[in-house]
C-alpha cells in the first residue's frame, strides 16, 4: 500500500454515484490511446493516455524517458488544456487499461489502472484528482502473480453514526466499488476489491479482495447451461450503479456455468453492522449451547427474547419502525434455528449465523421498510473494511445478492462491453469491430434478441452511440 486517498469535501447528504461515460466505454471497448474521456465540473473533459514519458512528456523530468506511464488531460471548460503526471505509474513498469469515473457528489475523479513488471507481477492501482492535488496511490490487487483485465469503478456514498462514537457526530462512508478479471488455476475469473473511505480517509489500510464467481447460484453450479463463453466476453466484467444509492450491479460471464450473471453489491447502514457485531458478542456471553442441554428449550426462548431486548437497546438509532421487525425476527430465527446450530458447531455457530441473518435482513430496511417474503438466505455478507475505534473497530460490511443468471450470449468478432440495468435483471452485450457497433439484449423469455448494429461515424459518434445503449440498457427489466 502507497497511501492514503486525500480527503475530500463531504455532500451534505445521501447521493447516489454519478455514472460517466467512463462506464459506457468500459469492458473490452477502450481507446486505444487509453480511457474513455469523461465529463468533470464546469465544462472539464478528463481523459488519460498511455506512452512512453519521453512520448508524452517531451521537456518533463520525473521518470525516465522509456518508462510507460499514464497521462492525465484535463481540458478545461475555460479552453486551456493541462497534463498531469499520474501519480504511481512513473516507476518502470508496464501501466495500462486506464479507467476513469468522475464523482460528482465529491467533484473528485478516479483513475484506475492496471500495472506489470518484468518480473510478471500484475497489481490494481487506484489514485484520485480534485481537479489540482492528486492523492497518493493505492494498491487494490488480488493476486499479483496473475495476469489481470481492465479494472472498472463505481462510486457510492452514505452517512452514518456510531453509538460508539461522539454523540451527534455523523460520518460520510463512500466505498469505491472496483472490478477486474484474472486468470486462475480455475480459469478466467471476477474479483471485486471494495475500498472504504470514511470522511475522505481509508477506514482500513488492508484489501480484502473476493472472487464473485463464487456466489453463483448453487443451482446454476449443479446444472448448468451447455454453451461456451467467448474468452473476450469472461475478461470484461463491468459495474454501474444499481436502483439504491448505497448499491452497485456487477456484470460478468462465468466459464464455469456458460451465464450471464449480475450481482447487487449493497452497503448496509454501519449501524446494522455495529448491531449485528453487539448481538454476536452478547451472545457469546449466553452459554446458550451448554444451557440447551440442561435447560432444553426453556433456555432457547430465554436467550432468544434477550436478544431481541438487545437489539431494541443498542439499536437505538436505527429508526423504530425498522427495529422492532428486526428484532422480532432475529428472536424468532434464533427459536427455530439454534437448537440445530448449537448441533453444527457449538455457540460459534449460533453467534455467526445470527450476526449474517441480522444482516441479511437489516439490508432490507436501508429506505425504512422491511421487504416481505423475501427469505434471509438469499444472500451473502461480504467484509468491506475494519475502521479503527478507540480500542476496537467497527465492521464495514457489503451485502451480496444474485440478481439474474442467464446463459451467456454468442458474440461476434470485436471487443465487447456489458451494460447492466439498475435492478440488475436486463442487460446489453455489445461488440466493436470497427466502426460497427453490434449488440444483443435480454429477452422476457431469459435468452437475447437477435442481434442490431449501430454505424459510428457522419451524423452517430462513438460516444453518442454508447450513451444511447447505456440508456437503453437501464430501461430494461
Amino acid at each position: 500500500m502507497k497511501g492514503v486517498l486525500s480527503k475530500f469535501r463531504a455532500p451534505s447528504q445521501r447521493i447516489a454515484a454519478f455514472a460517466t461515460l467512463a462506464l459506457l466505454l468500459g469492458g473490452g471497448a477502450a481507446y486505444a490511446a487509453g480511457s474513455a474521456p469523461v465529463l468533470g465540473k464546469g465544462g472539464d473533459v478528463y481523459q488519460v493516455s498511455t506512452g512512453t514519458y519521453g512520448d508524452l512528456f517531451p521537456d518533463g523530468s520525473q521518470a525516465s524517458a522509456a518508462a510507460d506511464v499514464l497521462r492525465l488531460e484535463a481540458r478545461r471548460g475555460s479552453g486551456t488544456v493541462e497534463y498531469h503526471l499520474v501519480p504511481g505509474s512513473e516507476s518502470d513498469d508496464s501501466d495500462r487499461t486506464p479507467s476513469l469515473f468522475f464523482d460528482a457528489a465529491t467533484d473528485r475523479l478516479y483513475v484506475v489502472w492496471s500495472s506489470s513488471n518484468a518480473s510478471t507481477l500484475t497489481r490494481i492501482n487506484l489514485a484520485s484528482f480534485d481537479g489540482s492535488i492528486w492523492s497518493e496511490t493505492i494498491e487494490v490487487s488480488g493476486n499479483i502473480y496473475s495476469e489481470k483485465s481492465a479494472p472498472r469503478l463505481a462510486v457510492t456514498h452514505d452517512r452514518f453514526e456510531l453509538a460508539g462514537g461522539t454523540a451527534g457526530e455523523s460520518s460520510t462512508r463512500t466505498v469505491l466499488h472496483v472490478v477486474w478479471s484474472e486468470e486462475t488455476t480455475d480459469g478466467e475469473k471476477v474479483m471485486y476489491a471494495p475500498v472504504v473511505l470514511i470522511d475522505g480517509g481509508l477506514a482500513s489500510t488492508w484489501r480484502r479482495v473476493h472472487r464473485l464467481n463464487d456466489y453463483v447460484s448453487q443451482s446454476l453450479v449443479d446444472d448448468p447451461f451447455t454453451s461456451e463463453v467467448a474468452t473476450k466476453l469472461l475478461t470484461a466484467p463491468t459495474v454501474d450503479a444499481a436502483s439504491e444509492p448505497n448499491a452497485v450491479v456487477i456484470g460478468f460471464a462465468d466459464s464455469g456455468t456458460g451465464a450471464l450473471v449480475q450481482l447487487e453489491l449493497s452497503t448496509p447502514a454501519t449501524e446494522l453492522a455495529e448491531l449485528a457485531d453487539s448481538l454476536a458478542d452478547h451472545l457469546d456471553s449466553s452459554n446458550l449451547c451448554s444451557r440447551v442441554e440442561t435447560e432444553g428449550s426453556d433456555a432457547i426462548t430465554s436467550v432468544a427474547s434477550a436478544a431481541r431486548h438487545h437489539i431494541v437497546l443498542v439499536g437505538r438509532r436505527i429508526r423504530s419502525r425498522v427495529l422492532a421487525p428486526i428484532a422480532d425476527d432475529v428472536r424468532d430465527h434464533l427459536i427455530a434455528e439454534a437448537r440445530s446450530l448449537c448441533d453444527e458447531g457449538g455457540l460459534t455457530s449460533v453467534t455467526s449465523n445470527a450476526r449474517h441473518h441480522i444482516v441479511l435482513v437489516g439490508a432490507r430496511a436501508q429506505e425504512g421498510d422491511l421487504l416481505e417474503g423475501v427469505g434471509s438466505d438469499d444472500g451473502h455478507v461480504l467484509l468491506a473494511a475494519a475502521q479503527e475505534l478507540g480500542d476496537g473497530y467497527v465492521q464495514h460490511l457489503a451485502r451480496l445478492q444474485v440478481r439474474s443468471e442467464r446463459i451467456a450470449p454468442t458474440i461476434g468478432e470485436g471487443e465487447p462491453t456489458i451494460l447492466v440495468s439498475p435492478n440488475g435483471t436486463g442487460a446489453i452485450v455489445v461488440w466493436e469491430n470497427g466502426n460497427i457497433l453490434t449488440y444483443v439484449e435480454t429477452a422476457a423469455d431469459e435468452a437475447w434478441s437477435s442481434s442490431h448494429s449501430l454505424r459510428i461515424g457522419g451524423s452517430l459518434s462513438r460516444t453518442e452511440a454508447y450513451s444511447m445503449l447505456r440508456d437503453r440498457a437501464r430501461s430494461l427489466e
